[in-house]
């Protein structure tokens, strides 16, 4: 079952208070209307998981909002670095593929072995491609690096 779920809430489900970036919250699905819905509770206001739910979790407030990104943007510079990618471009790529494939602006075709190298074959979600992305093995600083770096090159 394919859903999407928002991101964490600025204000707690059962005070309206303002949650407290940094600090522990509580998250809940709960289905309404036929839809799968998010709540989220500030830790003081938890007092476990309430009835009919889907499922929980415990998470952090982020310091500041993920920002939405301009997918077209982001699909053309991937294009661009599928023509001729050095090896820092190629970082870029694969952490690019990476978001847009969950983003579902580009969709994995098959996984296959390029030159002795893991291969993504993608398609982008209007037909275009096939794309192939080598996959780079990329410490999480690296890949949170790359991110910040393409956050920052690409505003709403």
């Amino acid at each position: 079952m394919d859903f999407n779920v928002r991101p964490v809430a600025q204000t707690c489900a059962s005070t309206g208070k303002k949650l407290t970036p940094g600090r522990p919250c509580w998250s809940v699905l709960v289905e309404k209307d036929g839809r799968i819905v998010r709540l989220d509770y500030s830790e003081e206001s938890w007092s476990g998981p309430p009835d009919g739910i889907i499922g929980y979790w415990e998470c952090l407030i982020p310091e500041k909002p993920s920002p939405a990104m301009d997918l077209d943007a982001l699909f053309t510079y991937f294009l661009q670095l599928c023509e001729s990618p050095n090896s820092v471009e190629l970082d870029y790529q694969y952490v690019l593929a990476l978001l847009m494939m969950r983003k579902r602006r580009l969709i994995l075709e098959d996984s296959l072995e390029m030159d002795g190298q893991p291969t993504l074959r993608l398609i982008g979600a209007g037909g275009e491609g096939p794309f192939d992305v080598v996959e780079r093995e990329l410490s999480d600083a690296r890949i949170e690096e790359l991110q910040n770096q393409l956050y920052q090159g690409f505003p709403a």
